[in-house]
């Protein structure tokens, strides 16, 4: 990712002070914020509470959207979350699952 941003003369800050506690990652590219959570899926309940986390991450820092990538075990169904993008509160949430295997990735 370090090349990448390089290449676009961005930047990324792990665990920066939100304000309100500390987001995963912030991504800067072209003058633009991204806030970014990273969660593994535990439960329907932990799902949806990283969202709400993330945009309170995203409102405290004034930024309009954020991105949620959520590690999921092949071991685990998710019935009915796929990848989306919508708003919580005022705030765009892009949701992207990324399925992992436990034996080998991690």
């Amino acid at each position: 990712m370090q090349v990448f941003l390089q290449e676009v003369d961005g930047g990324s800050y792990l665990e920066p002070h939100t304000g309100l506690g500390r987001c995963d990652l912030l991504i800067e590219v072209g003058g633009n914020e991204y806030v970014t959570e990273f969660k593994i899926y535990r439960s329907q309940g932990k799902f949806q509470k990283g969202k709400q986390q993330l945009a309170y991450y995203c409102e405290s820092m004034g930024l309009k959207e954020g991105v949620y990538l959520v590690f999921v075990p092949n071991t685990v169904t998710l019935p009915g979350i796929v990848d989306s993008v919508e708003r919580v509160g005022e705030i765009e949430i892009s949701t992207y699952i990324v399925h992992y295997d436990e034996e080998k990735d991690f």
